[in-house]
């Protein structure tokens, strides 16, 4: 990705998009949006380096100003997440590290979070060791948090809206679950390219738009295969992610 100066209003810059607090008052610091961890490593190095003036125009990160107390608060659910889709992707809690070698480092780094998923309703199918496919019923709430959190997030760096209030609708389900249909609707967001409704001025959707970059509800990837996201500001907010062309994601704020 490209960085975009935001030159949205910086009254709406002045709180924490994930409590509220006055970010002048709070000790604040920057937030990877999408998560991070999500991300590769290569990618995760080459962003980096960018941060630092070393790395390619292209190998920006998104990134917004939070508080730390916020920021270092999702940590446990953005690593339980990450757990899960790692252990779905290889299909075992305990992965072939010649096979799956990334997933098989964290889940053997993250026993907690095994442990926690072998002793939900499914723990009786892993003493078949080669039962495919894996089924796991992970805690949705903290799965949930991490989706709002950066929902919020693309929401806030792409149109320069902070929304503060809780969504008025958080869902997820694989991608291979939805019926062709429900795949095309999903896929093509938006409103087409007439455009009703202008993002915030000075923000970097705007300025997408004046440079004609972008359209209303298209897709934006961080990384192929890891990360993409759409942002939809006629009428609702609606913010739509696609996690490792694996988990599909949809958070609405109602205006």
């Amino acid at each position: 990705m490209r960085e975009i100066e935001d030159f949205t209003d910086d009254r709406l810059k002045a709180w924490c998009i994930h409590c509220g607090a006055a970010i002048a008052d709070i000790k604040s610091n920057r937030d990877h949006v999408p998560t991070k961890s999500l991300l590769t490593r290569t990618l995760r190095e080459r962003g980096a380096a960018y941060d630092i003036g070393a790395g390619d125009e292209t190998d920006y990160l998104p990134q917004v100003i939070v508080c730390r107390r916020c920021n270092s608060s999702f940590s446990p659910d953005e690593n339980y997440l990450l757990c899960v889709l790692h252990a779905v992707i290889a299909g075992s809690l305990y992965p072939d590290p010649a096979k799956h070698p990334e997933a098989a480092t964290i889940l053997r780094s993250n026993r907690h979070v095994v442990r926690s998923l072998k002793s939900g309703p499914d723990g009786q199918l892993l003493s078949f060791e080669n039962s495919k496919p894996l089924a796991l019923f992970p805690d949705t709430d903290k799965i949930r948090r991490v989706i709002v959190k950066n929902a919020r997030g693309h929401a806030y760096h792409e149109i320069g809206e902070p929304l503060l209030e809780a969504p008025d609708h958080v869902g997820f389900i694989p991608l291979e679950h939805l019926s062709r249909e429900q795949c095309d609707a999903f896929e093509t967001a938006g409103t087409g390219a007439e455009l009703s409704v202008w993002p915030e001025v000075g923000s970097r959707m705007m300025i997408e738009l004046l440079d004609e970059e972008a359209m209303i509800g298209g897709w934006i990837t961080v990384e192929p295969g890891r990360y993409r996201y759409s942002i939809d500001w006629s009428g609702a907010v609606t913010v739509k992610t696609v996690m490792w062309e694996y988990l599909a994601t949809e958070t609405r704020w109602e205006r």
